[in-house]
């Protein structure tokens, strides 16, 4: 159904922003509204996850409804649509049109544009949640109660499951930019609810959801979404930088501020090392121009304080609330911090 004349007044096409997706129906996003902001994925998370083959794996029990973390504000309501009717009283909002907004979803380590809306509470990318919702309704006609536990997460809290699951304080969770639920296309439903599991797995596919996780009952994607690059380019072999804030050409070299070590471009992804596939195509080091033989700054970049740090400053991270001292090899963590680390006494001291 398309969006009402009031509707298209606040939204814009932005197809030149955002690409275009597999079927050629375009995105939309919400004219001046800015994307969700996040912590984009460091060349080190999606070198790390690209060596991975479990990078995937996510909880192993049906999660609790508070996984994804606080999401009010963060996208419109899908309530605000145009509805259909049912033919029994009831109606369906079916214009996902008007009640989106952008944000960066990650398909295999690797950042893409999309478009988001909220829904039972939970963030979905736009056309999933117009199927969903239609899903939803006709459930409702058979006396099925459908409710979405988990759906679109961001970078920021896919990192937070993640580093609960490393050290030992939380459930089975994938990597961050590698999990199913970064790319939008992804719920988790409530299917230990009675007649749930029984009716997604006759009906589902006609709303063109399927289990993608054979050991997940409650794990249903529907693939036909609206995903496209960040740039809007559809060059696979080039990689997003996060420490530079671009996409960067293949064979290219970056020190990145996560960890201060250097990766390459190569194949799409970033690899360990500096000139290990082939020249560099440009060298990027941390406080300089290009040079190759330029010696690492005395800095870490601080995701919790989003801004450098010296080497000996010691920080409390919002993401594990575990303490870290910067040193010339990156962040360190030690029993005796937060006074002393492996830089030695502590320069400086900052607590969430």
């Amino acid at each position: 159904m398309q969006p009402t004349k009031t509707r298209r007044a606040w939204f814009v096409l932005a197809a030149a922003v955002l690409g275009c997706a597999a079927n050629d129906d375009v995105l939309v996003a919400s004219e001046g509204q800015a994307a969700i902001p996040d912590t984009p994925i460091t060349e080190r998370e999606q070198y790390e996850g690209s060596l991975d083959p479990m990078a995937s794996e996510d909880h192993t029990t049906e999660p609790s409804p508070d996984i994804d973390g606080p999401i009010e504000g963060l996208a419109p309501r899908y309530d605000v649509g145009a509805s259909i009717d049912n033919g029994d009283g009831t109606a369906v909002t079916v214009d996902a049109l008007a009640a989106c907004r952008p944000a960066t979803g990650y398909q295999a380590g690797r950042p893409v544009s999309i478009c988001v809306t909220e829904v039972d509470g939970k963030l979905v990318e736009y056309r999933t949640a117009q199927a969903y919702v239609e899903m939803k309704a006709a459930a409702a006609r058979a006396g099925v109660t459908l409710r979405i536990v988990s759906g679109w997460r961001t970078m920021e809290k896919q990192r937070e499951l993640y580093n609960l699951y490393i050290s030992g304080r939380g459930n089975l969770a994938a990597r961050p930019g590698y999990s199913n639920h970064q790319n939008g296309l992804a719920l988790d439903l409530n299917t230990s609810d009675r007649g749930v599991s029984p009716w997604l797995n006759t009906y589902g596919s006609r709303y063109g959801f399927r289990r993608t996780v054979p050991g997940e009952p409650w794990h249903w994607e529907r693939p036909a979404g609206s995903q496209a690059s960040t740039t809007g380019s559809n060059n696979s072999d080039r990689c997003w930088s996060s420490t530079l804030g671009r996409e960067m050409p293949p064979r290219a070299c970056v020190q990145s501020r996560s960890d201060n070590a250097w990766y390459q471009c190569t194949g799409g992804l970033w690899r360990a090392g500096r000139g290990s596939y082939g020249a560099c195509d440009g060298t990027y080091a941390l406080g300089s121009a290009a040079s190759p033989t330029t010696a690492p700054p005395a800095t870490c970049f601080s995701s919790t304080r989003q801004r450098d740090e010296a080497v000996g400053v010691c920080v409390q991270s919002r993401f594990d609330r575990v303490w870290y001292q910067c040193t010339r090899g990156g962040w360190a963590h030690s029993s005796s911090l937060p006074t002393n680390g492996a830089a030695g006494t502590c320069t400086a001291r900052y607590a969430l």
